[in-house]
Order: C-alpha cells, then sequence, then structure tokens
C-alpha cells in the first residue's frame, strides 16, 4: 500500500512568521494540535502544542510576538510520498513518532500521516500492535528495543498483537488487543 492512499492531503500550515498565538488559535478551531510549519510548500519544521508550551509558554514568551520559528522543530522527519506503508511504519516504531510529514520529489508538503492512519491500514494485522509498542515506550520513556516483525515466529505472540479493534478519543487512538 503507497502513502499517498493513507495520509491526510492539503494539511493545514503554519509560516515561521506567524505567531504563537496565531498557531493554537489554527490548532483550538482545528481540533488538531501538530501543524507543519512551511514557507512557499517547502517544510521548515513543525509545531506541536507541547512545543509552544514547553518552548514558549513556559520559558515567558509573549504568545502575540513570539515566532513559531522559535518553539518550532526544525527539519522534522520526512517521507515521499512514494514510499509504501511498510517504511512509514518501521520508521514511525523505530523513531517512536506518530506523525510523519509526506512531500513530493521537489520537497513540498503534500501530506500528513499519523499513526492513527497506519492503525486503520494495518487494521487485523500485527504491524498496528507493533507500532502501538514503539508509541506506549517512548510515552513511558522507556528505552526497550522493539525488533522487526517476524509474522512467522511464535516468540513473537507476547511482543506483537492481533488489532480487534480501534477507539478514537480526542485525538488518540486506542487499539485494543486480544
Amino acid at each position: 500500500m503507497r502513502l499517498a492512499d493513507l495520509i491526510t492531503s492539503k494539511p493545514i500550515t503554519v509560516r515561521p512568521d506567524d505567531s504563537i498565538r496565531k498557531a493554537t488559535i489554527v490548532m483550538r478551531e482545528s481540533s488538531i494540535g501538530f501543524l507543519p510549519v512551511t514557507d512557499a510548500g517547502r517544510v521548515l519544521g513543525v509545531v506541536t502544542d507541547r512545543d509552544i508550551v514547553l518552548r514558549g509558554v513556559a520559558e515567558g514568551y509573549d504568545p502575540q510576538t513570539t515566532f513559531i520559528r522559535h518553539v518550532m522543530t526544525p527539519d522534522p522527519i520526512q517521507l515521499q510520498i512514494t514510499d509504501e506503508l511498510e517504511t512509514a511504519l518501521d520508521l514511525m516504531a523505530a523513531k517512536a513518532i506518530g506523525r510523519l510529514l509526506v512531500t513530493d520529489k521537489e520537497g513540498n508538503l503534500v501530506g500528513v500521516l499519523t499513526a492513527g492512519d497506519l492503525a486503520m491500514a494495518c487494521r487485523g494485522d500485527e504491524r498496528a500492535g507493533y507500532l502501538k509498542v514503539a508509541l506506549h515506550q517512548r510515552n513511558h520513556r522507556q528505552s526497550v528495543p522493539i525488533p522487526p516483525p517476524d509474522p512467522n515466529s511464535s516468540a513473537s505472540r507476547g511482543v506483537y498483537f492481533r488489532v480487534n479493534s480501534m477507539m478514537c478519543c480526542r485525538g488518540r487512538i486506542s487499539i485494543v488487543c486480544l
């Protein structure tokens, strides 16, 4: 499966010279906590609600006058639109990240791929559990390495899960595994 079939196309973006306040208003109105930072379609970084709180507000910066470029994460990990699902899954699990920017050959932003998008694509498949374990470990600051999935190994049953159902609550995907 190709990423073009999974991504959220034409994502909402902010520019590096937009204020933190503007970004938070966009996040609130769109019910999102993640924005690509672009200039003329080219990806410069990403900013999350967490970035704004920890790098902006907690540091005492004025949300009205502080620019996104001061709190964004520059040079985010990106995939190309022609990449395969497995590439995205492996990268998200290895780096324990829940969102990836997807670009065209020229480096222009074409979409965003989330862990939820991958979970839906891997529904009924052990790969979704593989990603869930990686993200859970990141969220709980564990540094236990996750081996790549081996569907032929009976030993993998303790690490990988078959997805039974999924629920979405406040933008977070919960994967219920058997």
